[in-house]
């Protein structure tokens, strides 16, 4: 989704990531207010601010369409599209305890790969890329050689 996203228009990714751009204002120094930085009433945004908050709403579209019941009924509330994608993130791939354990058993299920009896090549080089992509989605990657010599050492000797 981030890369069809991005080939889009790039800042998606950031508005994801970071939240919309909202338009701010400055507010000076007064005898009873610290100076500070506040919202601007959508009334006063300039034509380019109104443009990058457009693309929070159409990611919130795109977003929107392709999701199934469920997963839209689980984000129909959330305002922007990091609230979508953080609540998405949390419902696909759990918290970050989920997450380190599902990377502990990846890794440890990557040292102990080996042949199931029976199995063609292809299929062993299929689970063995599974294998790898799951373990890159986790944040853990192989040298291309390892890999190599990791599945090369798994196959049968006859």
């Amino acid at each position: 989704m981030l890369m069809f996203l991005e080939a889009i228009d790039d800042a998606y990714v950031e508005i994801i990531k970071y939240g919309p751009p909202y338009p701010m204002k400055y507010v000076p120094m007064l005898p009873d207010v610290h100076e500070h930085y506040t919202r601007k009433e959508k009334s006063k945004w300039s034509d380019a601010e109104k443009a990058l908050m457009l693309k929070d709403a159409k990611v919130r579209n795109i977003l929107h369409n392709s999701l199934d019941n469920v997963m839209f009924n689980r984000v129909i509330a959330c305002k922007t599209v990091k609230e979508i994608w953080d609540a998405l993130e949390t419902q696909c791939q759990g918290t970050m305890a989920i997450k380190k354990n599902r990377r502990a058993v990846l890794m440890q299920e990557y040292d102990q790969f080996d042949v199931k009896a029976n199995e063609l090549i292809t299929d062993i080089n299929d689970r063995f890329m599974t294998l790898l992509n799951d373990l890159s989605l986790v944040g853990k990657g192989y040298d291309r050689e390892d890999s190599n010599t990791k599945f090369l050492r798994a196959l049968p000797k006859d």
